[in-house]
């Protein structure tokens, strides 16, 4: 998702009354009307934009109880915890903060090939060089080489 700016370029962390009454499935008209008392944290676009905790603490006030029907209750209770997170996923995702899972899937793919290189390079490089060695000495050198492809994989690992 993309990152909406402000008029001075900085992200606003919050969400649109669109936004609000897509996910909650109310009109915009009537989130517009339940948050008049809330003051906005900024705009994006030509909406202004209300912060998470602020909508939640509204909208829970217009969601329908049933006193009757607890496991209803329950349920609503649940429905709205989803929705603020979903809210809150919403606005890491613009952000920033998330990255999307085929990019986690390529980098993780990347980092094992680099591993299995690495390790394959590896018994090619120590093969001539634990020739006649004792053991304690091969080794050393194994050991040694270990640290250095797990050296190399951690500065990889911060690129």
């Amino acid at each position: 998702m993309k990152k909406r700016k402000v008029s001075n370029q900085t992200t606003v962390e919050g969400v649109t009354l669109t936004e609000v009454a897509q996910v909650w499935g109310k009109s915009r008209d009537t989130v517009r009307n339940q948050m008049v008392s809330v003051n906005p944290i900024g705009k994006r676009g030509l909406e202004h934009v209300y912060s998470l905790p602020a909508v939640k603490a509204v909208m829970e006030k217009i969601q329908p109880r049933s006193e009757k029907d607890s496991d209803r209750e329950e349920l609503e209770k649940r429905k709205l915890e989803l929705q603020c997170e979903r809210l809150q996923i919403d606005i890491d995702e613009r952000l920033g903060k998330l990255m999307p899972i085929d990019d986690v899937r390529h980098h993780f793919a990347t980092h094992t090939s680099t591993v299995r290189m690495h390790l394959l390079k590896m018994g090619g490089e120590l093969a001539p060089v634990l020739q006649g060695l004792a053991v304690a000495k091969a080794e050393k050198k194994i050991n040694a080489s270990g640290e250095r492809v797990l050296a190399k994989l951690r500065e990889m690992a911060f690129e």
